[in-house]
């Protein structure tokens, strides 16, 4: 938990509401973790730990898993990395409101656009994987645990922040945690949409994640 003393110091004006907030995936304030491999973009300074990252990558991989060999490649759908590095994010508690037992998480219409309008052409090539529902015997098994189906995802969903409270960033599943359209000026997007500097560092970032992922493909 946030020390009494900093969030003493955020009601002086001392840090900033990051600084202060519980991260949901780690329940403690924003703090340089060991080594992040998958969100690279957070080894700074993040709200999660090496196995939150990991828990992302291999999500993300059965996401595209069974895609065929024409469509499954390392460059698959980039925005949604950066979208299962959300629970990574420091920032993450700045956009997170608690609303009774649900958190809601204020997303970018910009960035919902980059994920899902941009993405209707390669989604209705390729589509993804959805994790089947376990039986209710197995409640609390990981997806993908219980089999997956291939869909396409504009025949399923109606919008994109629909597609992304379906395929939440690991740690952040429904019903604990709702994902909606925020106000530009008060909303979470990945720090390469944030700023110039930001952006070039988030691509190259994303350049050096791809090649890596690459490589481990032809070796």
């Amino acid at each position: 938990m946030p020390s009494r003393l900093l969030c003493l110091q955020l009601i002086l004006g001392m840090v900033s509401y990051t600084d202060c907030a519980e991260c949901a995936l780690t329940g403690d304030e924003p703090r340089k973790p060991r080594y992040l491999k998958f969100c690279q973009d957070y080894n700074a300074k993040a709200c999660c730990i090496p196995g939150h990252d990991l828990e992302n990558q291999i999500q993300f991989e059965f996401l595209i898993d069974g895609l065929g060999p024409g469509c499954k490649n390392p460059m698959m759908y980039p925005n949604i990395r950066y979208y299962y590095c959300l629970g990574c994010d420091p920032d993450q508690p700045t956009y997170t409101t608690q609303k009774d037992d649900v958190a809601e998480v204020r997303i970018c219409e910009s960035f919902i656009e980059k994920l899902w309008d941009d993405y209707k052409p390669q989604y209705k090539e390729c589509g993804v994987m959805r994790s089947n529902p376990c039986p209710d015997m197995m409640p609390d098994f990981d997806p993908y645990t219980c089999g997956d189906d291939l869909i396409i995802p504009p025949n399923e969903f109606d919008s994109g922040i629909d597609f992304m409270n379906f395929f939440a960033p690991p740690g952040m599943y429904n019903p604990d945690f709702k994902f909606v359209v925020g106000n530009e000026s008060d909303c979470w997007q990945p720090r390469f949409m944030r700023s110039s500097a930001t952006r070039l560092s988030g691509f190259a970032s994303m350049g050096v994640m791809l090649l890596g992922a690459a490589l481990r493909r032809l070796l």
